[in-house]
């Protein structure tokens, strides 16, 4: 009779697991950043002493896949399953049962935790591991090592049978300094883009969780509202490891709001001053939980750039997506960021609850005031699961749990809007935020998403034909002459 608790003890007569990793392929884009949340698993699971093999294929075509999946006989297969790209994970899973048919296969992640009956609808799912996942994984390769049941093991669903079973949660992990440090021996720090391509770039979780609560966001229902964050000892003894041991020099903190514990994020940088590790990072923060002290210790100890939510400049949509922050925060956040020397970068959303040309507008005249170093992200609102959002959208009869099984594409919020109307209301934002860099810029913008032809140039006069002539100027001056020199100038104005 053996436990299947964290205490349970090992003997030599154990049959250890053969274990295999994939995050699966991305085909479209580099990655930025090894996949950490693989390599938690990864960590705890070698710590139980399996062998343990993982594969990030972001640039594996399917063929090298399957190669790498028969090179290794797996006992069991574990999959990250998000929303974006549920697409490539479901196909994995299917690759991954026809090379080896024995194969346990393990779902994981935020798209899996929210959808779990989903994963066995494709008939290749065994398991799927619920929310937070290093304990619930050690747990249940030990019930497979044993052959013992499933039953009493909170976090995961399974089937019996034509029967799918979902067991209770399990409880979140309370301290997450008990938690090995990520494991990366399977993955090429080298391969990934990283913030600028200056080295090697991992990503570092220091806290799980998020105190706020906007609609959108799906955060607050895989790890909870409940914040829970590692020690500042702990957190620098991770950063120094991955600096002196793996030659990292590009970190992003992965955190939803790595500033919600000001003293906390101030200890971790000045660890870093003190340990001389010239690092160059990026994190996310909330407007409401920055200020000078803060930022000011972040920029001494080497982040280059602070994301943040901004989402809107209208305070009616601030107020519909549930986002508690205000304008002026969102004016300080920017603004005490840019005086100690970092890029604040803000998010945006077109398309949420209560849009309209005017809150667009409201946006275009925010970020003209705050002027963040780069272009914002502005993507139109797409919904995930476990969201209110989701909710909203399911009444509305936008979608259904089954939608996520007809397509691998996002799916937006339309209640309010066509998809065309929303694709006019982003590009009206775009416009506006090129035009706030300048007018050579706005038509570098305009060259890039609308002029494909030699009679664009037409529409471009007639529409801003007060400001050809300074446009003209510009070319005649430096002897431009055809259309395609034009283009080049235009092209290297942008940068």
């Amino acid at each position: 009779m053996f436990m299947l608790g964290r205490h349970e003890f090992r003997n030599s007569s154990e049959r250890l697991m053969n274990i295999l990793l994939i995050s699966p392929p991305v085909l479209s884009r580099r990655a930025r950043f090894a996949p950490s949340g693989l390599a938690y698993i990864a960590a705890v699971l070698k710590k139980e002493g399996h062998s343990v093999k993982c594969i990030d294929a972001f640039d594996l075509s399917w063929e090298s896949l399957r190669d790498r999946i028969m090179e290794v006989h797996p006992d069991v297969v574990g999959i990250s399953c998000w929303t974006i790209g549920r697409g490539q994970a479901f196909k994995t899973a299917h690759i991954a049962r026809e090379c080896s048919p024995e194969s346990k296969i393990v779902f994981g992640g935020q798209h899996a935790t929210f959808l779990p009956r989903q994963m066995f609808e494709a008939d290749d799912a065994d398991f799927v591991v619920l929310g937070e996942g290093e304990e619930t994984i050690v747990e249940l390769v030990r019930a497979l090592e044993y052959g013992v049941d499933f039953s009493n093991i909170k976090g995961i669903a399974y089937k019996n049978g034509d029967d799918i079973i979902i067991n209770s949660p399990r409880p979140l992990i309370t301290n997450l300094d008990s938690l090995p440090f990520p494991c990366y021996d399977d993955f090429d720090l080298d391969a990934y883009e990283g913030l600028h391509g200056s080295g090697k770039a991992i990503g570092i979780i220091t806290s799980r969780g998020c105190p706020f609560n906007c609609n959108y966001c799906s955060s607050t229902q895989f790890w909870t509202r409940k914040w829970r964050y590692r020690s500042a000892e702990n957190v620098l003894s991770e950063i120094e490891y991955v600096y002196n041991e793996l030659a990292v020099r590009e970190i992003v903190i992965y955190d939803d709001n790595f500033t919600t514990k000001k003293d906390r994020a101030i200890e971790i940088c000045k660890g870093i001053i003190e340990r001389k590790l010239n690092l160059v990072w990026a994190a996310s923060a909330n407007v409401r939980t920055v200020d000078q002290e803060v930022l000011t210790w972040m920029g001494k100890a080497g982040c280059c750039e602070v994301r943040y939510g901004v989402e809107s400049g209208s305070p009616t949509i601030l107020k519909n997506i549930n986002k508690r922050q205000t304008i002026d925060q969102i004016r300080n956040a920017f603004r005490w960021t840019r005086e100690v020397g970092m890029m604040p970068h803000g998010y945006l959303m077109v398309g949420c609850p209560g849009e309209t040309s005017q809150t667009i507008n409201d946006t275009v005249k925010l970020m003209r005031e705050i002027a963040p170093r780069q272009s914002p992200s502005a993507g139109i609102l797409w919904i995930l699961p476990g969201t209110e959002i989701y909710e909203r959208a399911k009444s509305y009869g936008i979608i259904s749990d089954n939608s996520w099984l007809e397509g691998e594409d996002e799916i937006f919020y339309t209640a309010e809007y066509s998809m065309d109307e929303l694709k006019k209301l982003q590009m009206q934002l775009l416009k506006g935020l090129a035009r706030n860099n300048g007018i050579l810029k706005f038509y570098v913008f305009l060259l890039r998403k609308k002029l494909k032809s030699v009679n664009c140039i037409y529409r471009v006069y007639c529409h801003y034909r007060n400001n050809l002539i300074r446009l003209w100027r510009y070319f005649a001056k430096r002897k431009i002459l055809t259309r395609e020199q034009g283009l080049k100038a235009l092209l290297k104005l942008q940068h």
